[in-house]
């Protein structure tokens, strides 16, 4: 069997256009994806680390660190994910964008702080807690994408907001 860097002939394509597919169904490109990956990574570091801090420093439960930490890692994962990720500009929408993004915020905060303070009850360990945080957010993560996906894409009826990747008003 012929191979393509290591890979069966055919994988790479199959691969590729699965990808595609994938990309159609989502009714978005790989920019937005790759965006939306690393701001997820850059949101994940900055929860850990006040999540981290909690723990460590001042002592708290699992739950009421990773509560704080949900709460504060909030803010720069909106406006990331708001003007970078999906670049939609002017006014920001209570009802379509804020709204959608902190009712699915709040679905991880609820995960991921039972989670976390079932680790550390069970275990009493700042690593279990960090995991039991981020398995309660990688639940609701995809979810997470393809509601963004839509919130961030729908034509608006507000003057001034364009969700420049689309060019949609």
């Amino acid at each position: 069997m012929v191979t393509t860097c290591g890979h069966p002939a055919g994988t790479l394509t199959g691969v590729t256009r699965l990808s595609h597919k994938l990309l159609a169904v989502l009714g978005t490109d790989v920019g937005v994806v790759l965006r939306y990956l690393i701001t997820s990574a850059i949101n994940v570091v900055n929860h850990q680390l006040l999540l981290q801090m909690a723990l460590r420093w001042w002592g708290w439960s699992g739950g009421v660190a990773n509560a704080f930490a949900a709460m504060i890692a909030v803010i720069p994962a909106y406006l990331l994910s708001r003007y970078w990720v999906w670049e939609v500009s002017g006014p920001n929408s209570v009802r379509r964008e804020v709204g959608p993004f902190w009712i699915i915020a709040v679905l991880g905060l609820v995960l991921s702080t039972a989670a976390a303070e079932t680790a550390d009850r069970l275990f009493g360990s700042d690593l279990l807690v960090s995991a039991g945080s981020l398995a309660g957010y990688f639940v609701v993560w995809l979810g997470k994408f393809v509601m963004l996906n839509v919130v961030f894409r729908q034509p608006d009826e507000e003057p001034g907001r364009t969700a420049v990747r689309t060019g949609r008003r």
